[in-house]
């Protein structure tokens, strides 16, 4: 791989950091931002993209809860080791 496919826009990343906190503590707020699309703009298209990533995390835990079985965690202090 070549080094520019390694790094990201700051701006895209400042953008999509932002999205997913907006849309875990204002998700309403993060919805009015990201319903008119702007291409052209970098940090708009990290919003966007980090409140997807936020929503998709949730539909992830959501379905495993839904089963009966919450996420599994490794970190189980009463486990014999």
């Amino acid at each position: 791989m070549a080094q520019d496919e390694l790094t990201v826009d700051p701006q895209f990343l400042r953008g999509f950091n932002n999205g997913y906190l907006l849309a875990k503590h204002e998700p309403e707020l993060a919805v009015q931002l990201t319903t008119r699309p702007n291409d052209h703009n970098e940090y708009f298209k990290g919003l966007v993209g980090g409140k997807a990533e936020y929503e998709k995390e949730v539909r992830e835990w959501a379905k495993g809860f839904s089963k009966g079985s919450p996420a599994k965690d490794d970190r189980d202090i009463s486990k014999d080791r």
